[in-house]
């Protein structure tokens, strides 16, 4: 697992690819996961986010949304979002 330490490091490593998925987790204070799928897409600038848990979808969150909407970038500051090998 790789840690993400910031939010262009986040762009880079969940960059649109079709090859590949990109899947991550934050790290709960209990010792739980919360696995996310997350894709950046750098033409739009765009984020889609698949929480794993509960099939929950959210798509085209712009940065400001990312960081409002969600527990992602909370997570990149605490040093929980890693990035599954």
């Amino acid at each position: 697992m790789k840690l993400i330490s910031s939010i262009d490091e986040l762009k880079k490593e969940a960059a649109y690819s079709d090859t590949h998925v990109s899947d991550f987790f934050i790290q709960l204070s209990n010792g739980a996961k919360s696995s996310k799928r997350i894709t950046y897409y750098p033409d739009t600038q765009t984020w889609d986010v698949l929480n794993e848990i509960d099939n929950s979808y959210e798509e085209d969150l712009t940065d400001e949304q990312l960081s409002k909407e969600t527990h992602i970038v909370v997570a990149i500051e605490y040093k929980a979002l890693f990035k599954y090998d």
